[in-house]
Formats: structure tokens, C-alpha cells, sequence
């Protein structure tokens, strides 16, 4: 059983009885002791002595909740995230620790999950790859998610567009998919917006995205996301499939390369992607790239994908990256 920092300072309010345990090394409690939490510490033995509901402390969570199912203790809570979540939330008010298998992570921590939940991102396009990226997006933290697209979800969509159901047919995409993404987290504030993006609605719909996410179905869309990403300088992760074939690329950062530099020439296709054919999980693979890819540009990770096309094919399960 876990128990967040948050509920744990709730049952501090109401008065409950129990007893936080610390199973760190003595070195580690000292260099990083808990702050506003009466605790004993000690080895698993003592905490066998001790009577009642018992809280076990870690450094980051992972030890104790370990400790508890290996040993099958009863009683007994793991504090999420750890000494780090629960020092957090005492310092700012603000239990982080739901994203603790992320902030674990050096290249995230603290720092970059309350980047993720600051920022704004705009999905053109909730098919088969704005559905994954916007699930995983809403599930690290995401603060503001835009979706655009003004389709009705058909029977053929459901097995690639893993937020809709046979009960969703005939009902808007943005709306059916904010309900379920709202469901995922309360976290994420979501705006809905029922219509094809074009050149005139264009620049209204992307104001105050921080990042745009092309999940689009058709080159003349693509084309007109990436003039708008290049005249508001805002990056733009551009997706695509064939087939068993994806590919995930950032353009229009810093001078970088865009769509139209990859795809020059005026001819534009009507064709959509769908029309080639595709296996239900290559987009969720694309999609959730595209949602990778994002992540790394709010929080700073390097390499990412900027002035880069990577290509993967799910026949052979290989990636080629191509510098562009």
C-alpha cells in the first residue's frame, strides 16, 4: 500500500496514529533528514516491534514499497516518492509525488515536472496519433492541452484510436476525447475545439502554445501547420505513417528546418494517410514518440529530434536517424 505526501499530512490533521519508519542508511538521514515528520528509524527487525499502522520512509519510495511486498507486511504504507517528494511538497505545497517514477529520473526531477506542468501544447488532429500523444502527455503532467480536429469518430477509427468506444460512434472527437483525458488526470486543463484548423482560424488556434503537435491526416493540413509554426516561432512535432512505417522529426526551432524544407514544391496531394492502410499499433509507437519528443523539448533533454528525421520501420523493428 502506498500513501502520498499530501494524504499523509491529512492524517497528520486529523490526528491519526501511526509511526513513520525510516529505513535509510544513518549516513543518508543525516545528510537529508525528514522535514516536519516525527520518524524513527532503524532495520527491519525493529520495525517488526512496532505496533499499529506504520508508514516506511525511503529516499525516493522505491525500497519500501519493495519491503512491503517482499516481506508481505500488513499495516504498513510506502510514501510515494519518498524523503525528495515529501520535502517538496512540505517546502512549496505541492505534492509532485504521482510523477515520482519520472522525477526519479535526473534528466526530469523536480524542476522538469513543474516545467511539464506549466506548459501548453496544441494536438492538430485526434486520430491514431494525436490519441496516444495526448494520453501520455495528460498521464506526465501536461498543465494546458489544446485538441483540434473536426471529425466524428467512425466505426474504422477504434482500432487505432484507443480513447474512443463502439459506444462513442457519431460523437465528436475533441469532445470524447477531453472526457476520457479528463478522467485520466485533474490535473490538466483541456480546451476542446470542434473544427478543422485552416490558413484563416489558423493563428487563434495555436495562440499561446508553448509547443504544436502535428497529428494531422493529410499533406494540405501539414503545410499550413507548418507556415503557422514558423510565423509564431513555435516548435513544431511533426508525426507521419505509411504503412509500417513512421516517422517523428522537430521542425522550426531556431532557424531549424520545417515541413516544407523536408517536402518542397507546391503539388499538394488530397490523399490522407489512411488511405495507404495501417496496422492499429504504429500510430500508438508514433504518437507516443511524438509525446517523447515534446517532453524532452519543455524540460531541456538532449539529443532530441531538432534538425533530425527519424525513420521506423515496424516490420524490421529498426530506426535510422537522418540529419537534415
Amino acid at each position: 500500500m502506498i500513501i502520498t505526501p499530501k494524504e499523509l499530512q491529512s492524517w497528520i490533521k486529523q490526528g491519526k496514529n501511526f509511526t513513520v519508519f525510516d529505513v535509510r542508511p544513518k549516513k543518508e538521514i543525516k545528510k537529508n533528514p525528514l522535514s516536519k515528520l516525527d520518524s524513527i528509524a532503524g532495520e527491519l527487525e525493529e520495525y517488526k516491534e512496532i505496533k499499529g499502522i506504520v508508514v516506511l520512509v525511503c529516499q525516493i519510495g522505491l525500497v519500501t514499497e519493495s519491503m512491503i511486498i517482499q516481506n508481505e507486511l500488513f499495516d504498513t504504507y510506502s510514501l510515494l516518492g519518498g524523503v525528495e517528494a515529501w520535502t517538496n511538497f512540505i517546502k512549496e505545497k505541492n505534492d509532485l509525488s504521482r510523477w515520482s517514477r519520472q522525477t526519479i529520473l535526473d534528466e526530469i526531477g523536480f524542476e522538469g515536472q513543474k516545467k511539464i506542468m506549466n506548459s501548453n501544447v496544441t494536438i492538430i488532429g485526434m486520430g491514431g496519433l494525436g490519441c496516444p500523444a495526448a494520453c501520455s502527455l495528460v498521464a506526465s503532467g501536461l498543465g494546458a492541452l489544446k485538441i483540434i480536429d473536426g471529425d466524428e469518430i467512425e466505426v474504422s477509427n477504434l482500432h487505432r484510436q484507443h480513447l474512443f468506444r463502439e459506444r462513442d460512434i457519431g460523437k465528436k472527437k475533441v469532445l470524447s476525447a477531453k472526457k476520457r483525458l479528463e478522467s485520466l488526470s485533474e490535473h490538466v486543463s483541456i480546451s476542446a475545439k470542434d473544427i478543422y484548423l485552416n490558413e484563416e482560424n489558423g493563428y487563434d488556434l495555436i495562440k499561446n502554445s508553448d509547443i504544436i503537435i502535428d497529428a494531422s491526416d493529410n499533406i494540405a493540413t501539414r503545410f499550413i501547420i507548418d507556415k503557422l509554426s514558423k510565423k509564431k516561432n513555435i516548435p513544431l512535432v511533426y508525426g507521419a505513417l505509411y504503412k509500417f512505417e513512421g516517422y517523428v522529426s522537430i521542425f522550426n526551432v531556431n532557424g531549424s528546418k520545417g515541413y516544407s524544407e523536408l517536402f518542397p514544391g507546391t503539388a499538394i496531394s488530397s490523399e490522407t494517410c489512411n488511405d495507404a492502410g495501417i496496422l492499429g499499433m504504429m500510430p500508438s509507437i508514433i504518437g507516443n514518440m511524438q509525446a517523447l519528443e515534446t517532453i524532452k523539448l519543455i524540460v531541456g533533454i538532449q539529443p532530441n529530434l531538432v534538425g533530425k528525421l527519424m525513420l521506423y520501420n515496424g516490420l524490421l523493428n529498426t530506426t535510422q536517424i537522418i540529419e537534415l
